[in-house]
């Protein structure tokens, strides 16, 4: 995979005279692309990893919200599926496989998490933000990808 790195230190020497000596439109689009690097914290160039989309995203937010009951830190593993690692989540617990890899419309864990089936609507406290949700669609999704 080929990733593309943004440093914005490399603009600081960059001047209006030195932008005169290109085109307007080589202009516009590095406009566009500096805002677009600036405004989307979400934006991606590269494909999303789903090991570090995990790690850097999707764990954390299962932290938050679903540790208390599906990991090594409950008193009780609540229906045997422990979220910590990517290992545990294919491996699923009593309802099979929490996810299939790349299927977003039928891995058990997102139709549980935008409370689409009526006894497992995850997290229990309050069905999670639409962005939330998105993120975990994304990762699942990365995964069929990364195959």
């Amino acid at each position: 995979m080929v990733r593309y790195n943004f440093n914005p230190r490399l603009l600081r020497d960059v001047s209006i005279d030195s932008l005169s000596a290109i085109s307007a439109s080589s202009a516009v689009a590095l406009l566009a692309w500096i805002c677009l690097l600036c405004c989307c914290p979400s934006f991606s160039i590269a494909a999303d990893d789903p090991g570090t989309l995990f790690k850097d995203s999707v764990r954390p937010l299962f932290e938050r919200k679903c540790f208390e009951c599906h990991s090594s830190k409950a008193d009780e593993l609540k229906g045997n599926l422990n979220l910590e690692s990517l290992e545990g989540i294919l491996k699923g617990g009593d309802q099979g496989p929490a996810i299939v890899a790349g299927d977003i419309k039928d891995s058990f864990l997102l139709r549980a998490i935008r409370y689409q089936v009526e006894d497992f609507q995850m997290p229990p406290s309050g069905r999670l933000s639409d962005d939330d949700i998105a993120l975990v669609e994304r990762w699942v999704k990365s995964l069929g990808s990364a195959k």
